[in-house]
């Protein structure tokens, strides 16, 4: 009986994970409900939050163009990529071209952001926190 009792709950403690988790044509795996996003915060030549007049995100391997709108949450934060965006990125990652154009000159990054039909989230691979104008 002894025994009984921690076979028991192991098998009721894995049982409830099965409830959380994602099937994907990959595997099953266990997802988080947050929506996770990519950013990058554009500045002037004194670190303060710009506006850009032209700000574009092209996938270089099919270009095609990725998000185009500022996010709401503070002055001068772009978005690069969210998870709207997975089925879009591949699992080993996409270099993203962040083309921004301020009144005087145009900058252009490149970011390398992973997704894939199997991930959970958009991540960053590789790309700045910040694009600073002169």
């Amino acid at each position: 009986m002894k025994k009984i009792i921690p076979v028991l709950l192991i098998m009721v403690l894995f049982s409830a994970c099965v409830k959380n988790q994602k099937k994907t044509p990959c595997n099953t795996q266990v997802c988080t409900d947050i929506f996770a996003y990519i950013t990058v915060k554009i500045v002037d030549k004194n670190n303060q939050p710009t506006v850009v007049s032209d700000y574009k995100v092209l996938d270089l391997r099919t270009n095609m163009a990725i998000k185009t709108t500022p996010l709401p949450l503070a002055a001068g934060t772009y978005l690069v990529a969210d998870d709207s965006d997975l089925k879009q990125l591949s699992a080993e990652g996409e270099s993203l071209q962040v083309t921004a154009t301020d009144s005087v000159e145009t900058k252009k990054t490149i970011f390398k952001v992973s997704g894939g039909i199997c991930a959970c989230h958009v991540t960053k691979i590789a790309g700045p926190d910040t694009i600073k104008f002169n």
